[in-house]
């Protein structure tokens, strides 16, 4: 893995913040303030040490299609015939095979 990846950098910054969270006057931020930053560096490295086991192991999650994924056909739609009835506390509707209402629950 470079030495400026991504990653690294931001390894970096967290290690400037923690040592600039040394110059917070109140206690309690203080503390706050280094504990997450503690926190966070140790997964960034954690991660880091991960990345550089599995370089190059796993496949890209991206995936380069030949055709668009969008249906671009314009066919027309239909709308779907609706048994349902309206609920009596919410005026939402009642699905005629659920037998409750869809908003509030009501049966």
């Amino acid at each position: 893995m470079s030495e400026s990846s991504d990653i690294v950098k931001f390894q970096r910054w967290l290690q400037s913040q923690l040592s600039e969270a040394e110059n917070i006057d109140d206690p309690k931020e203080k503390q706050r303030r280094i504990l997450r930053l503690d926190a966070a560096l140790s997964e960034t490295i954690f991660f880091r040490e991960l990345l550089e086991t599995i370089d190059n192991v796993i496949e890209s999650p991206f995936v380069q299609r030949e055709n668009p994924v969008r249906n671009t056909n314009r066919q027309e739609v239909t709308i779907k015939q609706n048994n349902s009835l309206l609920c009596s506390k919410c005026n939402g509707e009642i699905d005629a095979e659920l037998k409750f209402c869809l908003l509030c629950g009501e049966y």
